[in-house]
């Protein structure tokens, strides 16, 4: 009975090689993780990453379009931007319009600051639909629109 105890007392006394070296390595993943080196950087990001201006979605583009020969606004076309009046036609034409300069390296059509209000239309290849800072198109499931 009195080895039975001492067995039991010592094994508690002098803990085993396995929960010191599980204990060790614990404290030594968490001291990494304090530390301002990354520790698995794969698996743990330390950073986030902002795009420049949160209002537009430029950063998706790897390289920047090339430039288009052709340039027009929406305003020549007959649209207004006071987020009342029906552009549907007006970017029906300008697109009809522009489509035809795809061969020739493409068209932009740019749509200047305002509300923009639109029924559905199609865009083409080789054009670019460029909306500057402010500009908002509103668009409609209504056709008549």
């Amino acid at each position: 009975m009195e080895s039975e105890k001492t067995s039991v007392v010592s094994s508690i006394a002098r803990p085993s090689w396995a929960f010191l070296l599980l204990a060790f390595t614990v404290l030594s993943i968490l001291s990494h993780q304090i530390s301002s080196n990354s520790f698995l950087p794969l698996f743990i990001p330390t950073t986030t990453t902002r795009l420049q201006d949160p209002v537009t979605c430029s950063e998706f583009f790897l390289h920047d379009p090339s430039p288009k020969r052709i340039v027009m606004s929406i305003t020549e076309f007959g649209g207004v931007g006071n987020g009342k009046t029906s552009n549907t036609e007006a970017f029906r034409r300008a697109v009809q319009h522009l489509r035809g300069f795809a061969a020739e390296g493409g068209a932009q059509l740019n749509v200047p600051k305002g509300t923009w209000l639109s029924g559905s239309f199609n865009l083409t290849s080789n054009f670019t639909l460029f909306l500057e800072q402010g500009a908002v198109i509103l668009g409609s499931k209504t056709i008549a629109l």
